[in-house]
């Protein structure tokens, strides 16, 4: 397989209505690379530049630097999640069958 489909950086925000965001990159390069060199090179980025934000687009400044390191950005995932006020779990929205629904865990 020519390009592994990774995704990259799972940001959590804890606020009441808070966004999770995950950015998906793909590996340019000619060998294998996997999740472990994709978080190494994250961490080399988030230290040069800063860690992208949640709720807001993925700053260009990231994205060269990923590139520089083999790592095109494809896109960014985007998920909702808030706080059970009765539990405090962290919950979040998901689809079964085309039917919506909620799952809240402390995980």
């Amino acid at each position: 397989m020519k390009r592994f489909l990774l995704a990259g950086i799972l940001l959590t925000g804890g606020a009441f209505a808070a966004q999770a965001d995950t950015d998906i990159y793909n590996n340019i390069r000619k060998q294998a690379r996997g999740d472990f060199e994709l978080q190494a090179d994250t961490q080399a980025c988030q230290q040069k530049v800063g860690a992208p934000q949640n709720g807001v687009p993925t700053p260009r400044a990231f994205t060269r630097c990923m590139l520089a390191h083999g790592w095109k950005y494809t896109h960014t995932v985007r998920q909702k999640t808030w706080i059970d006020p009765d539990t405090g779990l962290t919950c979040h929205e998901f689809k079964f069958m085309g039917i919506p629904g909620s799952e809240c865990s402390n995980f």
